[in-house]
């Protein structure tokens, strides 16, 4: 019998590379073709945007943060259609704004200017 043993971070960010590469590939495919629509009923200034700090930040700063999910692991109400767009797309651009999911587990929402 063999044993297989995996490191639990490891495969984490094996699979973070691969997530990253079909992002890549789902950019690059979609070149010249229309940008995805923006999610429907999405107030930005409703969401509890934080800066580095853990400050709550609006939305003239260049880059911030949100938990995209609750304590229990449900959507927030307020940005249910955003995150779901980013699980969706990798990523939506929304008012001036590309929006990502990141940190270890994918469970933050990340916010940053257009340059």
């Amino acid at each position: 019998m063999v044993e297989l043993r995996l490191d639990g971070e490891r495969l984490l960010r094996c699979i973070e590379t691969i997530e990253k590469q079909l992002n890549e590939i789902r950019r690059m495919a979609g070149v010249g073709a229309a940008p995805p629509s923006s999610p429907q009923g999405v107030d930005l200034t409703k969401i509890d945007w934080r800066d580095r700090n853990n400050d709550e930040v609006g939305t003239g700063e260049p880059w911030a943060w949100a938990f995209a999910y609750d304590v229990d692991g449900d959507y927030w109400d307020e940005s249910r259609s955003l995150v779901q767009a980013i699980e969706r797309d990798g990523e939506v651009v929304m008012d001036g704004y590309v929006m990502t999911l990141s940190g270890r587990d994918k469970r933050l929402l990340n916010r940053k200017k257009l340059k």
